[in-house]
């Protein structure tokens, strides 16, 4: 991977770093592990070097990732506007990471484009807009927690990472690639994790605090979910749905619903699932895929979002019951040969593992 990074991108960021007497560090909207991951690794790992930067994003994260070290150094838009604002509008550099437009970053989106920082992307998803002064995007990488550790050794070797980076880095990869289940069939992807783990970290306590410290009310909406909002369609599909109403007899807090568009995805046959959480202005889509159908043009066709080939997502912004009705009309008049040409099992000693 870090044969691919350009030597004359990383010397440009070198030089961009040693001259800046301000760095912000920003992720999505929403941030998940790989957000915050890479955030906080490149915020450790730039404090480490002499060069003490801000994390800054839109608004909150989940609970579940609330233990990584350096949350509480974490700066949130929906906290304090002014002060975000006075941060862009200060920043010599500002650092995008795992999104490829400003318009992820919602209610920041503008301050991001006035910003007269040097904005530098790191991301692995496809179609970044042209609005970088330079670009680091690698589609193929498993997560952007990936892609900053191959820049950081590029720009200072591979022991510029410390515990705490690696930590941070090793719940994005992680996170990203469902432990390792998706996204990650480069060797690369291993090597890396095991450089992450080398510096001692507990793999076992990451898995523990990331998947293991969700709340009772939480397993019992997933409970819910399964056995009452579940529809499978008869086109290799399944959704779940969820009211607002819902959420609050469970008590949803954020990052209750991650991972549980990939359930469905469990089923026998079923290669393409989805999911809809309502919320007072819109309905969130959340799009998951096995094999090679390609969600990421499904939520751009029909949500105005995007993502990867296997993960989406979208908003509709309308009615919870229109968006179900127009989501079952959409898939069956779907003819992707990608998604009918899906088969679940692999046949025969020469299957191609």
């Amino acid at each position: 991977m870090a044969t691919i990074l350009n030597v004359h991108d990383v010397a440009q960021l070198k030089r961009a770093i040693e001259r800046a007497d301000r760095i912000v560090i920003t992720a999505h909207h929403n941030p998940d592990g790989d957000a915050l991951g890479s955030a906080l690794g490149l915020w450790h790992t730039l404090a480490r070097m002499g060069k003490p930067a801000q994390v800054l994003l839109p608004n909150g994260f989940p609970d579940f990732l609330a233990w990584l070290p350096g949350t509480t150094s974490v700066v949130r838009y929906t906290h304090g506007p002014d002060r975000a604002r006075q941060m862009l509008n200060e920043a010599d550099v500002l650092f995008c990471l795992d999104f490829n437009t400003f318009s992820r970053a919602e209610m920041m989106a503008d301050g991001l484009a006035a910003s007269p920082a040097y904005k530098v992307l790191v991301d692995h998803h496809p179609h970044p807009d042209a609005c970088f002064d330079l670009s680091f995007s690698f589609p193929l990488v498993s997560s952007t927690c990936e892609l900053v550790y191959e820049l950081l050794s590029a720009l200072y070797g591979s022991s510029c990472v410390g515990r705490e980076a690696a930590l941070c880095l090793y719940t994005g990869i992680m996170t990203d690639t469902g432990s390792f289940c998706y996204a990650c069939n480069s060797p690369r992807t291993f090597h890396v994790a095991g450089e992450l783990v080398a510096t001692g970290i507990r793999v076992d306590r990451v898995q523990s605090m990331v998947y293991n410290n969700f709340s009772a009310m939480r397993m019992r909406m997933i409970g819910h979910s399964l056995l009452n909002k579940m529809v499978v369609l008869p086109h290799k599909t399944a959704y779940i749905a969820l009211t607002m109403e819902e959420q609050e007899r469970f008590a949803h807090r954020v990052g209750d619903t991650e991972g549980l568009v990939n359930l469905p995805l469990s089923i026998k046959g079923v290669a393409f699932a989805a999911l809809f959480v309502q919320r007072p202005d819109f309905v969130k889509v959340s799009l998951r895929s096995r094999g090679d159908f390609p969600v990421n043009e499904f939520a751009a066709q029909h949500y105005n979002g995007g993502g990867h080939p296997n993960a989406a997502g979208g908003k509709s912004f309308s009615p919870l019951p229109a968006t179900l009705a127009s989501f079952e009309q959409q898939v069956a008049q779907l003819s992707d040969p990608r998604l009918l040409g899906f088969r679940n099992t692999y046949v025969g000693m020469d299957a191609e593992l």
